[in-house]
């Protein structure tokens, strides 16, 4: 919807200026007014203008069988009412020139639809015409045209700045468009210029008086320096009833460029529904300045957020309205980023006071909307991360994720990491947004190994149970050993040795690792001599064993008799060792006689296996 503006046209020119209009108030039918052209004339610039009370449906408003359907992109002003019912209330304009250049006519035929089934007040209610014609056999003219601005409470006060100096010597005419003013007596409006009271004004005009509350408009021409009204309007210095036109030549001075202008409700405290709707203020004048040309930027369209440079020549002085979202309103080129469509406005002047308008309309297209994103998560190694896009916008909508733009708004096999999603709509606009598409790992590195203990050589096998993956490398104390999926070995040493399998899928960094230690004892063995002399010349003194593989050594000496002689438990600190088991005494300490004893050794080794050696062994002393 554009902005509000004051001042929406201005000019300086050869020719004249004409107006008038129809409503049907609060009703529907058609009507016919006529307006003034002067013959040889062609048309410099024309304008349809309509309101609408509340939000009906758009119909066609009708004008010498063309219909006009006025959308938001014609929007020139958004008001409010006291009358809860009664709002929003939206003008809007069509700019007519083309139409009625091809066929001009001073005729103007006007329909407002039926609009049943609205709530009260809701409708299409007027159709406002205002037509500059050029004519170089003509003196100049200048006009300025103005647009309300302000909510509507029965007391509108209005300054307007900015005219081109007014020549008082000749009339200066002031037409007033109000609608939904039913009467002159408990619904009038009185218009105050420049504290000036210049009358009451409510009546419905001529052209609109088979409709109530159709309210008064000023009809008029302007050439040759004469302001004349038409229809019902007289061209004096005062306002009263359904006449809404006025020259104002006496209530201002000569080389005036501005004005202040009051419109209230005859009572001073008016009921919510009473307030007028007063909707715009045309001024036809003659002016010192003289013509000049300039120019504008075409009509252009951006996105929501984006910018445009304006551009406007012909002048040394630059005003442009309304200053929302531009960055300087006093140039000739300014940036402009408006939230939304804006008609802009510039009062070019090109030689001090003496100024004209361009108007350029900067279309914002809204960007398409993300309502909802689903994300599935990669699994690691596969790739297999998913994006799924919902969005509104203009359609066909397109998507990306940086590698060029897919109509389709799901984006598949995609590994972990973050992500910028780009929607662009046939508009040209886009949106974006970051989401991150995380990584799951549900493998399961797994194996058991069989045995898991034993003695040298032990023969092992590794058995993977391992879920998830397709890479395997097993390690034997962080020595690679294979990839294969099952592995063996053969431990050919006693000592702890430490089985590892790092398993992934697909990606190295998509790993898992699960260990176990192999315990590997030496063998049982035992050397046991089969005589010792136990005489004290510490040569074979001792009976001795050499023992490897064992932990603990009990043994047993015994006589022919079968009496035990002597007998010990040892604890063997390492797996090798030479162990003294006995001296050839007694529990007393007393030497046996020479001959043969019988042993039992018990041997247990690193697995508590217990193996019992019997034998014999003969002494000499």
């Amino acid at each position: 919807m554009m902005k509000a503006q004051n001042l929406f046209h201005q000019d300086i020119f050869y020719g004249g200026v004409t107006s008038g209009g129809f409503s049907t108030g609060q009703g529907q039918g058609s009507g016919t007014f006529n307006l003034y052209i002067e013959p040889g004339s062609t048309i410099r610039k024309a304008y349809l203008f309509s309101y609408r009370v509340g939000y009906p449906p758009s119909v066609p408003i009708t004008v010498n069988s063309v219909p006009y359907i006025f959308d938001t992109l014609n929007c020139i002003m958004t008001a409010s009412h006291t009358n809860p019912y009664a709002v929003p209330i939206k003008l809007y304009y069509y700019d007519i020139t083309n139409d009625l250049n091809s066929s001009i006519t001073t005729t103007f035929n006007v329909t407002i639809p039926n609009q049943f089934g609205l709530p009260i007040n809701w409708a299409w209610c007027t159709a406002f015409i205002y037509i500059e014609y050029e004519n170089p056999s003509l003196p100049r003219v200048a006009s300025s045209l103005w647009i309300n601005d302000k909510d509507y409470i029965g007391n509108e006060s209005y300054l307007m700045t900015g005219m081109n100096p007014i020549n008082t010597t000749n009339p200066a005419g002031l037409s007033v468009m109000i609608d939904r003013a039913c009467n002159n007596t408990w619904e009038a409006t009185v218009v105050n210029f420049n504290s000036n009271t210049l009358g009451v004004i409510g009546t419905p005009d001529a052209v609109n008086s088979l409709w109530g509350c159709g309210g008064s408009k000023g009809h008029f021409y302007y050439q040759n320096n004469t302001l004349v009204g038409l229809d019902d309007d007289t061209a004096n210095s005062t306002m009263n009833g359904a006449d809404a036109l006025a020259n104002i030549s006496s209530y201002i001075s000569n080389g005036a460029t501005g004005y202040s202008l009051n419109l209230a409700h005859s009572n001073p405290n008016p009921a919510p529904n009473q307030p007028h709707v007063n909707l715009l203020f045309l001024n036809t004048y003659t002016t010192p300045c003289d013509t000049f040309t300039t120019s504008i930027i075409a009509d252009t369209v951006i996105c929501k957020g984006d910018s445009v440079q304006l551009f406007a020549t012909g002048g040394s002085n630059y005003y442009w309205q309304p200053t929302t979202g531009l960055s300087n309103p006093n140039i000739a080129n300014p940036m402009a980023s408006p939230d939304s469509t804006t008609l802009y406005v510039v009062r070019i002047e090109n030689t001090p006071g003496c100024s004209r308008t361009e108007k350029v309309l900067v279309r914002v297209n809204e960007p398409p909307k993300i309502s909802n994103i689903g994300i599935q998560a990669s699994v690691c190694g596969n790739n297999d991360g998913q994006i799924s896009v919902t969005a509104t916008g203009v359609n066909p909508l397109q998507y990306s994720i940086g590698n060029g733009f897919q109509s389709s708004n799901t984006f598949i096999n995609l590994s972990t990491g973050n992500y910028t999603i780009t929607i662009l709509d046939n508009n040209g606009c886009s949106s974006d947004t970051s989401v991150f598409v995380p990584e799951i790992n549900p493998i399961n590195t797994l194996f058991t190994a069989n045995p898991l203990t034993g003695t040298e050589p032990l023969f092992v096998n590794l058995y993977n149970q391992s879920t998830g993956v397709n890479n395997y490398n097993w390690f034997i104390d962080n020595n690679f050993l294979s990839n294969n999926f099952n592995e063996t070995y053969t431990f050919d040493s006693s000592g702890i040795y430490t089985v590892t399998l790092i398993a992934y899928n697909n990606l190295p960094h998509c790993a898992d690792t699960f260990s176990l230690q192999i315990m590997v004892y030496d063998s049982l063995m035992v050397q046991i001599p089969n005589i010792f002399t136990p005489n004290g010349d510490e040569i074979n003194d001792i009976f001795s064993i050499k023992i490897k593989g064992a932990k603990e050594i009990k043994s047993v000496f015994l006589n022919r008799w079968g009496s035990i002689v002597y007998e010990n438990n040892i604890n063997i600190p390492t797996s090798s060792a030479t162990i003294d088991l006995w001296d050839g005494r007694t529990f007393a300490g007393e030497k046996v006689s020479d001959g043969v004893y019988f042993y039992v050794i018990e041997l247990t080794n690193m697995k508590d296996e217990i193996k019992i050696v019997n034998g014999t062994i003969t002494i000499f002393n």
